[in-house]
């Protein structure tokens, strides 16, 4: 099975503006625990470089862009974030970097888990391929 994989949320126009919705239970496919958002990334710099452990989270940009890079070990494969309507849903295990984010670029994270201090995340690549061949 592989680590990640687009989920499209639902995108109603209307006459003034439109609304984006997601709901617990259909696009979004575990209970929601935590959301968190990155903004104002400094230019040229990259944002995660590291794989949860336990937690399943979906990447929506809110505004801007940006690309994601989702690793497994074995397949990376890279994508540009551009549409609030499309997620990326990135599975515990997977390797992932937010890199070329625009001025205006706001990621928002959905998560399954209440973030745990100290021992929710691989942030050494090697460690996390290590980690991968060991289970």
């Amino acid at each position: 099975m592989q680590g990640w994989q687009k989920i499209k949320i639902g995108k109603v126009t209307e006459a003034d503006g439109v609304l984006y919705v997601m709901e617990q239970g259909k696009e979004v496919p575990f209970e929601i625990k935590r959301i968190f958002m990155v903004a104002n990334v400094v230019q040229g710099k990259s944002r995660g470089d590291h794989a949860t452990k336990k937690t399943r989270l979906i990447l929506f940009p809110v505004s801007g862009s940006c690309k994601v890079v989702v690793d497994d070990g074995t397949n990376q494969e890279t994508f540009f974030m551009d549409d609030p309507s499309v997620g990326l849903l990135v599975e515990p295990m997977v390797w992932r970097s937010m890199q070329e984010f625009t001025p205006d670029c706001v990621m928002m994270a959905v998560c399954d888990r209440v973030f745990t201090p100290g021992d929710e995340t691989y942030n050494d690549y090697e460690e996390f391929l290590q980690a991968l061949i060991e289970n």
